[in-house]
């Protein structure tokens, strides 16, 4: 019987800490692959993504939460400042991911998290080849990514809020010189032949508190 006094005390203060609130928000962001063989501040600028997303989160017991979200990203040149040399692959994906995370608060007003999160990339890749072909292809990938950022609140429920995540994707070539081996009759396959590649991402967010 001394156990369950044991348990008790345990599970108490889970309990008293558990908030299985609700929240729902809208995000824009961008990301970009690593350089290879480029260490200057600019490298993280391989296939300059574009976007936004939806997403869902469920507080758990304690400092956990729970996160569902769907992205659509698309290929960009904005803020791009990738050399003329890249093969203009154009990409449009569909991010379905979910994620387990932990927050805490910094003031009353501000708080941080950090989450680890998995999930599948659905594409659609292409590029030009000669006067009048374009190469495609459709695939799915899957992804993970670690994330961190920070909520401030604006307003009671309403949180405005920023991360920064990196992520393992599936990448394309970039050379320019391969361009002209691909050839007419070379599968779609080989041509959009992704490989794992590191990706980091910035995210600013709308979110809301729904009970």
């Amino acid at each position: 019987m001394r156990l369950w006094p044991t348990v008790a005390a345990i599970l108490l203060p889970m309990t008293a800490f558990a908030d299985p609130g609700y929240d729902v928000g809208f995000r824009i962001g961008g990301y970009g692959f690593r350089r290879e063989g480029d260490r200057s501040a600019n490298s993280w600028n391989e296939c300059r993504m574009n976007g936004l997303g939806v997403f869902g989160s469920r507080t758990l017991a304690g400092p956990l939460f729970v996160e569902g979200a769907f992205d659509a990203y698309f290929s960009s040149d904005f803020i791009r400042g990738g050399p003329s040399t890249d093969v203009p692959i154009d990409r449009m994906s569909g991010l379905v991911s979910s994620a387990i995370g932990v927050r805490t608060d910094v003031t009353s007003w501000l708080r941080g998290y950090a989450q680890l999160g998995a999930g599948v990339e659905l594409t659609r890749v292409s590029v030009p080849y000669g006067s009048d072909l374009v190469v495609r292809d459709n695939k799915v990938m899957p992804e993970g990514f670690f994330g961190v950022g920070f909520d401030l609140r604006v307003s009671a429920g309403t949180y405005l809020g920023a991360s920064m995540r990196v992520h393992v994707m599936g990448n394309f070539d970039y050379a320019q010189q391969h361009a002209a081996e691909w050839g007419a009759t070379m599968p779609p396959s080989q041509v959009f032949d992704a490989t794992p590649d590191l990706a980091a991402q910035g995210q600013f967010y709308v979110r809301r508190d729904i009970r």
